[in-house]
C-alpha cells in the first residue's frame, strides 16, 4: 500500500537466525508456574531431552522473565516428547512488571500436533518484560502434557530506536 513502510531487515530475518530472548543463556528465567508442573524451567534451556511435564487435567501456565524489556513480535514452541500430549490452544500474555494482576493479551494461538518447532507471529508486537503462557487445551488423550521449548523473538529498546532512526534517515534522502 502507498505510504506503508517496507518490513524492516529485522522483521525479514528468519526466526532461527534471530536472537532468542526466551533462552536461559540469554538471561531469561522462570518466575512462576502452576504447582503441578515439573521441570518448568526446561522450556528455557533448549535441550531436546528436557521438558516441562504436567498432568493434562491441570490448569497449565508459566511466567517467564525476559532479560530486558522486549518488543515481542514472535514466539516459537517446541514439543519433542513422543508419548505425551502436546499444546493445542494457548494464550500469550505480557506485563512490564511482576507480580501483577494486570496482564495484556499478546495473542491466542493454535498449535498443530507436531514435533517440529512452531512459529507464531504476533499481529500487534508489544513491549513486555514478563510473559505468561496459558496452555488452554491439548492434542491427544495422554495423561501427561509436555512442552520442550519456548523461544521469544523481538527487539530491545536500542534496536527499536536504531530502526526508527534508520527509517527517518531513509525518509530524508
Amino acid at each position: 500500500a502507498e505510504g506503508t513502510a517496507p518490513p524492516s531487515a529485522h522483521a525479514r530475518t528468519p526466526l532461527r537466525q534471530r536472537f532468542n530472548y526466551g533462552a536461559f543463556d540469554a538471561g531469561a528465567r522462570l518466575v512462576a508456574s502452576n504447582p503441578e508442573a515439573k521441570s518448568a524451567s526446561a522450556i528455557l534451556k533448549g535441550d531436546r531431552d528436557q521438558y516441562m511435564l504436567n498432568p493434562c487435567a491441570a490448569r497449565k501456565w508459566v511466567v517467564v522473565a525476559l532479560p530486558e524489556d522486549i518488543k515481542v513480535d514472535a514466539v516459537s514452541l517446541s514439543n519433542h516428547e513422543l508419548f505425551a500430549s502436546s499444546v493445542h490452544e494457548w494464550q500469550l500474555l505480557g506485563s512490564m512488571k511482576y507480580p501483577t494482576e494486570l496482564w495484556f493479551e499478546l495473542g491466542k494461538f493454535e498449535a498443530a500436533d507436531s514435533k517440529q518447532p512452531q512459529d507464531f507471529i504476533l499481529t500487534q508486537p508489544n513491549w513486555a518484560r514478563y510473559l505468561k503462557l496459558r496452555l488452554i487445551s491439548h492434542h491427544r488423550t495422554e495423561h501427561y502434557c509436555t512442552l520442550s521449548q519456548l523461544s521469544v523473538y523481538g527487539q530491545t529498546v536500542m534496536d527499536d530506536f536504531a530502526e526508527a532512526m534508520e527509517l527517518q534517515r531513509e525518509n530524508l534522502e
